[in-house]
């Protein structure tokens, strides 16, 4: 059976020394103190990525691929009218976490453009950076 390591779960972890003996029997030394560790996950995962959009009367569609790592919680999807507007202050469409990997953006205008960037947050509350902005306009 094959262990894993685990963020989040605890360790123990001691050492032993081993040198060649008489007639190169192998002789061991005692435990080193016990070193106890439960690591935290702070790494973000990578932004999501082949972002691909499709207009509709009153609606622009988004597909973009599963992020690879596997502690994906869910994704978040940012709009903006304004590509240059600071990224702190695009509209947030997705409050809650998104589950999956497309999403309907039913509140555009016809004739308008839009941008749009996605970010993904791990199990550890992690997010990662915005990926590329992506644009399309909604058809008159």
């Amino acid at each position: 059976m094959m262990n894993f390591f685990e963020f989040g779960k605890q360790y123990y972890y001691f050492v032993r020394a081993v040198s060649a003996g008489p007639d190169a029997v192998p002789i061991e030394s005692d435990e080193s103190n016990i070193l106890k560790i439960k690591p935290v996950d702070t790494f973000p995962p990578s932004p999501p990525a082949a972002i691909t959009l499709a207009a509709g009367q009153g609606v622009i569609s988004i597909f973009f691929a599963v992020n690879p790592e596997k502690d994906i919680a869910g994704y978040k999807i940012f709009r903006s009218t304004d590509p240059n507007l600071d990224k702190e202050k695009w509209s947030v469409l997705t409050p809650g976490l998104l589950k999956t990997n497309t999403y309907q953006d039913r509140s555009v205008e016809n004739g308008r453009s839009y941008f749009y960037y996605l970010t993904a947050t791990d199990t550890s509350g992690n997010v990662s950076s915005p990926s590329d902005v992506v644009s399309e306009t909604a058809p008159q």
